[in-house]
């Protein structure tokens, strides 16, 4: 007993150490960690968006080819961000056939053991439901645009 408190205390103290030990989004170094070629996003002071293909990235400016290449220099710049490989449909399907054979899986193991103690579940509930489920799970971690540099805020 006094071990699973013990795990799960270095556990939480963990889960709240990390976050505070990431990079700090106010770090105009932080782009470094761009790869050319990368999609990005450029949010600026105007609020006007650009969205292209990392370029690369100066001490004053960063560059983008969005139809053609786009310099926006550090001052206009008030956030970056990566975008997604895969958008939340791709990851909703992709979710949706490994819980498909999930339910396969399972229809072909603890199925039978059901089936064995006289309650048979159908198959298409298992496998409907695997695939609902893994559907549903691709769907929530799906998206999820990462913020690269923000300006930081004077109060």
């Amino acid at each position: 007993m006094i071990q699973r408190r013990t795990a799960a205390a270095l556990i939480l103290a963990a889960a709240i150490t990390f976050p505070a030990l990431a990079a700090d989004p106010a770090q105009w170094a932080n782009l470094g960690e761009l790869r050319r070629g990368q999609r990005i996003g450029v949010v600026q002071t105007d609020q006007k968006r650009i969205e292209g293909r990392f370029e690369a990235f100066t001490d004053s400016a960063i560059s983008l080819r969005a139809d053609g290449e786009i310099v926006v220099a550090k001052e206009k710049v008030v956030r970056v961000y990566r975008r997604p490989r895969a958008n939340r449909g791709v990851r909703a399907l992709i979710g949706g056939a490994i819980g498909a054979a999930a339910g396969i899986l399972l229809t072909n193991t603890v199925g039978d053991r059901f089936r064995n103690e006289g309650q048979d579940v159908p198959v298409g509930l298992w496998v409907g439901g695997g695939a609902g489920i893994g559907a549903g799970i691709g769907a929530l971690t799906g998206g999820g645009y990462k913020t690269i540099y923000q300006q930081p805020v004077h109060p």
